[in-house]
């Protein structure tokens, strides 16, 4: 029962983080747009904290493993409570940069280390359960927090949606600070010293998942990135684009709890390469529909497959790595995602420009397909060299 406190602990954590961190999604883009700020150095100002995340993540795992995982939790918290405060003060580009950092910082030092806890605490056969959770939790945030920050700079400006920003990483600090004791700090080393402590890495299952989460995150970002511009074309508002990307969310969120559950009955194998190859069918289903209710049937069908394969993803990680390993493996999969989320709107933005939106789409669904058939691969490989 102390472990499911712990727990629910952590959850609301990742759901209060995410949520401040989506929170200002709509918020910076007003903001640098009335500092006269263009629209390409608004998105390098954001993209700021995604590259802070990617470089940061894995080193802050391997601390945390070495050194605990409250001070970390805790520390990135704070830094995610300070950072908001700083916004309103940063007049230009590179005060903005700086404080974009920041609060890239705090994100990379509390991610892998609350999914580290949420390992160390899962039991036997229970983390894709936990990692249902916890994912679930996540992508809750993810959706309210846009409209929570979009809401409050419409009616009360900048600075009221800044600090609304800080004050949802504060009341998970509260809630930390009332389980601190509970929850695991120094992870338990390897007993069997036989067994190489990076062996994990190579097992096929450690490698189809991180490809899984690159994938998912290509498939993610070209999606919610580049839906608002296809989308107009056919005369459907903002609002409209919005609602197609909910539903992407929305029916992920819905099934990570439950297809966690799944993946430690089933196995984990088998619910990443079902999200990802029915993630590969709706994104090629999108240049064929041009109104709002198919689009967003297509999103939530688009949701299904990544709610799908993201916990199995994360819960494999974790069962694979030694205990004493889990921050960096944790580090090591949240690096993947990030990575994903980054070359994807990049690369596919070049698509775009060159070839149009349906060659990004059906690019994206391919490369969605190849990468599925390659884990098909490596996992029914791994299990004849394992017989």
């Amino acid at each position: 029962m102390n472990a499911r406190f712990t727990l629910a602990t952590i959850y609301l954590v990742a759901f209060a983080g995410f949520t401040s961190f989506s929170w200002l999604f709509p918020v910076i883009p007003y903001y640098t747009s009335s500092l006269g700020i263009s629209v390409a150095d608004t998105g390098f100002i954001v993209s700021l904290y995604s590259y802070v995340m990617a470089a940061g993540i894995i080193p802050i795992g391997m601390l945390s493993d070495r050194l605990g995982r409250r001070q970390f939790l805790v520390a990135g918290l704070i830094l995610s409570a300070v950072a908001p405060f700083l916004y309103p003060l940063a007049h230009d580009i590179t005060a903005l940069c700086l404080v974009r950092v920041l609060h890239g910082l705090g994100g990379a030092l509390f991610l892998p280390t609350a999914l580290a806890i949420v390992a160390d605490l899962s039991r036997q056969g229970e983390h894709g359960k936990t990692m249902g959770w916890y994912t679930a939790s996540s992508q809750l945030g993810l959706m309210a927090g846009p409209v929570a920050g979009g809401y409050i700079v419409q009616q009360f400006g900048f600075t009221s949606a800044y600090y609304g920003c800080s004050a949802l990483p504060l009341i998970a600090l509260i809630f930390v600070a009332t389980r601190m004791q509970a929850i695991p700090q120094k992870p338990a080393t390897l007993k069997d010293l036989s067994i190489h402590p990076w062996l994990w890495l190579r097992h096929p299952g450690a490698i189809v998942s991180l490809l899984a989460l690159v994938i998912t995150a290509v498939a993610s970002s070209t999606v919610s990135t580049f839906i608002p511009l296809y989308v107009r074309d056919f005369g459907i508002s903002e609002a409209g684009a919005g609602m197609v990307i909910t539903a992407c969310y929305a029916s992920s969120a819905a099934l990570r709890i439950p297809s966690g559950a799944l993946a430690d009955r089933l196995g984990n194998a088998p619910m990443i390469i079902a999200g990802i190859f029915l993630s590969a069918i709706a994104i090629a289903l999108i240049p064929s529909f041009h109104l709002l209710w198919q689009l967003a049937a297509v999103g939530l069908i688009y949701g299904l497959g990544m709610g799908l394969s993201m916990p199995a993803s994360l819960s494999w990680l974790a069962h694979l790595s030694p205990a004493d390993k889990r921050g960096f493996s944790m580090g090591l999969g949240s690096a993947a995602f990030q990575a994903g989320l980054a070359v994807g709107s990049t690369t596919m933005g070049i698509v775009v420009q060159n070839s149009g939106f349906t060659a990004m789409y059906l690019v994206t669904a391919a490369m969605a397909a190849v990468s599925a058939i390659a884990m098909t691969v490596l996992v029914r490989t791994g299990n004849r060299s394992a017989g």
